[in-house]
């Protein structure tokens, strides 16, 4: 639940947990340490080879937002045809029912899934979009921003989810708006950083809860995805 205006926010950092079964999961949300987050209900990375079966699976009232970072794949979504994409790419999908899809690499892929739940209220609709990311130019901060969902992105959320990704291409600080009433994860997909004065490694998040924004800094080659969502009221 957000904190209450003029309290101070939260800030803590977890670290991806391996799958036991595969170490190309990554999972940062659920974990033994670190439980759903709502409106949060996954994050993780998964990296494969080609050639590698990954089973269809299902979801149910959820936004799914799916961002390739590396290589070709093929996604198929519930009974539709298979479709190609190549990297960068985003594909979301979201249902007030259940959903089923499968990626299949066609090279070596890897890439980051944000798993939301939809609001009861929503009056949610099917979706099905595959789509780039909207890139800025360099910005005077030193970084490129990389828009996946919410505002400047291609597409909005059912969910309310505002989504980026945070490329550094010169050393710097860059400060980014969250919202008291809304909840972040920044998670590290390369290099080194820090949020707010924490060092976030590869592999870590930042979960804020309560703040008016936070202050993300890093050197070049560091790339960070911050997402936020509304918090369960």
């Amino acid at each position: 639940m957000a904190e209450p205006e003029g309290s101070p926010g939260r800030l803590r950092l977890v670290a991806g947990e391996l799958d036991s079964k595969t170490i190309l999961s990554r999972t940062v949300l659920p974990t033994s340490a670190q439980g759903v987050w709502p409106p949060f209900r996954r994050l993780g990375e998964i990296a494969a080879s080609v050639g590698r079966k990954l089973p269809a699976h299902g979801h149910e009232s959820e936004e799914v937002l799916t961002y390739l970072l590396e290589g070709f794949a093929t996604v198929q979504v519930a009974d539709g045809a298979p479709a190609s994409i190549g990297a960068p790419a985003v594909l979301l999908l979201a249902d007030p029912g259940r959903v089923v899809h499968a990626m299949s690499p066609a090279s070596a892929v890897r890439w980051v899934s944000v798993v939301v739940e939809l609001p009861r209220t929503a009056g949610a609709i099917p979706v099905s979009e595959r789509y780039a990311p909207t890139t800025s130019a360099p910005l005077p901060d030193g970084t490129i921003q990389h828009r996946l969902l919410g505002a400047g992105a291609k597409f909005s959320s059912q969910a309310g989810v505002e989504c980026s990704e945070i490329e550094f291409v010169a050393s710097g600080t860059t400060f980014r708006r969250v919202g008291r009433g809304r909840r972040a994860i920044v998670y590290a997909i390369r290099g080194r950083g820090s949020v707010d004065g924490s060092a976030l490694e590869e592999g870590e998040a930042a979960l804020v809860d309560g703040v008016s924004g936070i202050s993300v800094h890093g050197s070049p080659g560091f790339r960070a995805l911050l997402v936020s969502a509304p918090s369960p009221t």
